[in-house]
C-alpha cells in the first residue's frame, strides 16, 4: 500500500509497531507492509550458501561497472520497468540463476570462476550473456564486453 503523509513530513521508513515503512529512493515513495517475521526452513539456507558460493567468485570492478551501466539501460525499457533490479548484485544472482535453468549441469553451489571459464559460460561477459539470451537487449550492450 502506498503511503501519504501529512503536515509537511516527507518520509518515514522503519518498523512502528506491527507496521513496516519502506522507502523506495528511484520512485520517491513510501510502501507500507505488515510486520511479519519469517519462518526458516532448509529452502532459506540453501539460498543462502548458493549466494555465498555466487559471491565468492568476486567480479571484477570493470564487470561490475559493466553491470551497473547495462542496469542504466535496462531500467529504460518499457518492458522492462514491472522487473524491478535495484543493483548489479542483484542482477549478477539472477544471471547466473537464469543460466543453470537454462543448463541444468550447472551446479550453483559449487560453481567456480575457474569453471566458467573452462567450459566458456555466457556469463563471463554482459555482451555474452545477451547473446546467449540470459538478458534483455538494450541499446549499446556490445560495448560491456570486461569478463568476470
Amino acid at each position: 500500500m502506498k503511503a501519504q503523509f501529512q503536515y509537511g513530513l516527507a518520509s518515514m521508513t522503519g518498523r512502528n509497531g506491527e507496521i513496516v515503512y519502506c522507502l523506495d529512493r528511484t520512485l520517491n515513495r513510501v510502501y507500507v507492509r505488515r510486520y511479519v517475521y519469517p519462518r526458516l526452513s532448509e529452502h532459506n539456507h540453501q539460498i543462502g550458501n548458493v549466494s555465498k558460493n555466487l559471491f565468492a567468485i568476486q567480479p571484477s570492478e570493470g564487470y561490475i561497472d559493466d553491470m551497473k551501466l547495462y542496469l542504466c539501460r535496462y531500467r529504460s525499457l518499457r518492458y522492462g520497468a514491472n522487473i524491478r533490479i535495484r543493483s548489479w548484485s542483484i542482477l549478477f544472482a539472477k544471471l547466473m540463476r537464469d543460466m543453470a535453468k537454462q543448463n541444468p549441469s550447472i551446479d550453483l553451489l559449487t560453481i567456480t570462476r575457474e569453471y566458467i571459464y573452462l567450459h566458456d559460460l555466457p556469463c563471463i561477459s554482459i555482451k555474452k550473456a545477451v547473446d546467449a539470451g540470459l538478458l534483455p537487449r538494450v541499446y549499446g550492450y556490445e560495448a560491456y564486453t570486461h569478463e568476470m
